[in-house]
């Protein structure tokens, strides 16, 4: 009989599982991130028990089927402020696959939604390979209470052109890097006496909190930070890193970033960006600050870098030599706690890609 209920492992545990369960199903055919111990314990606060509840697994008997985790956020729609969530990971063991274990996990999630006033969970889902399960599997066999908002792209930024051609499992894009390589300029800092920049400090929460809700209040959708979240992302509880551009004393923009290893025809070192919030920036000093944070990567072996793009940041930000857009390969998508709701359009997002 199949027991869907809070998982009881350790982040080691969960992350070895999660990443088998990929690698079993997409290896050599997709890229399969490699979400660690120290992601989760960061992302998913697992150390702090009152968080285990928001980790939903299957189990038969003592044996694990799958999970699906989430992490509660603040979300606006206009100027209605509510409580949802940010879900991801879903993975089921391939022992278990064509046994309803992924429609059990959606079910006790939506259930776990309910019982919180949770309005919904919001994640991705995967279009841009055919081996991709997500799809299928939201779009398909749960359409009663998932609603698709739009698709998604990225920015890339490449570091390491042989590192990065090497990796891609694409080999008309791998040979098309090792060729414009020549044309990719490194990151640089321009030097001026007015900008520094510099790691966030605890005493810098209050300014970015205001910063970035500010720099994101044009997003249809987005997460409404306080200063509890937005000092995690900072990088002040550990894992995630960020940079702060003070203008002749005064902090005016801010980006966040993690590396999160990929494993394409090898595994590799990717730099995620997060939080570029640089609205109160001159062009100058936005440019020196986003550089400042793929040094900082680079420097941490980062092979690529990647940026979500739904609309959260100014136009034309990435629009530089060196920087690569990549055409829509995920699905943004809500599934609702309770019947779904109808939505208005929402074409500027700004939430985490997880």
């Amino acid at each position: 009989m199949l027991e869907v209920r809070s998982f009881d492992g350790t982040a080691e545990e969960l992350s070895d599982f999660v990443f088998q369960q990929w690698c079993a199903t997409y290896e050599g055919r997709m890229l399969v991130p490699h979400w660690g111990a120290d992601y989760f314990r960061w992302q998913l606060q697992m150390d702090d028990p009152q968080r285990r509840c928001h980790l939903i697994a299957a189990y038969r008997g003592a044996k694990l089927a799958g999970v699906v985790l989430h992490f509660p956020m603040q979300f606006a729609i206009g100027k209605d402020v509510f409580t949802a969530s940010q879900a991801s990971w879903l993975s089921v063991s391939p022992e278990f696959r064509g046994q309803g274990v992924g429609s059990a996990l959606n079910r006790g999630s939506r259930a776990f939604h309910r019982d919180r006033k949770l309005r919904f969970q919001l994640g991705f889902a995967y279009f841009g390979h055919r081996a991709s399960l997500a799809s299928r599997f939201w779009l398909k066999s749960q359409t009663d209470n998932t609603t698709p908002i739009r698709s998604a792209g990225f920015w890339i930024r490449i570091l390491d052109s042989k590192a990065t051609a090497e990796w891609n499992l694409n080999r008309w894009e791998s040979g098309l890097t090792t060729i414009v390589s020549p044309l990719i300029p490194p990151p640089k800092v321009d030097s001026r006496p007015s900008l520094t920049i510099r790691p966030a400090r605890t005493d810098d929460v209050t300014t970015c909190l205001a910063l970035v809700n500010r720099a994101t209040s044009h997003c249809d959708l987005r997460i409404v930070w306080n200063e509890e979240t937005l000092s995690r992302q900072l990088g002040l509880h550990g894992f995630s890193k960020s940079l702060v551009a003070q203008v002749d004393g005064e902090v005016k923009g801010f980006v966040t970033f993690h590396i999160l290893p990929i494993v394409g025809r090898n595994k590799v070192p990717v730099g995620i960006l997060d939080l570029v919030v640089v609205s109160d920036l001159a062009s100058s000093d936005r440019n020196s600050l986003v550089d400042a944070a793929l040094l900082a990567l680079q420097q941490e072996g980062a092979a690529f870098v990647l940026k979500l793009r739904v609309g959260d940041h100014p136009a034309g930000l990435f629009l530089r030599r060196g920087w690569y857009y990549q055409l829509p390969q995920s699905h943004v998508l809500v599934t609702w706690a309770e019947d779904a709701q109808k939505l208005p359009p929402l074409k500027r997002l700004h939430v985490l890609w997880r």
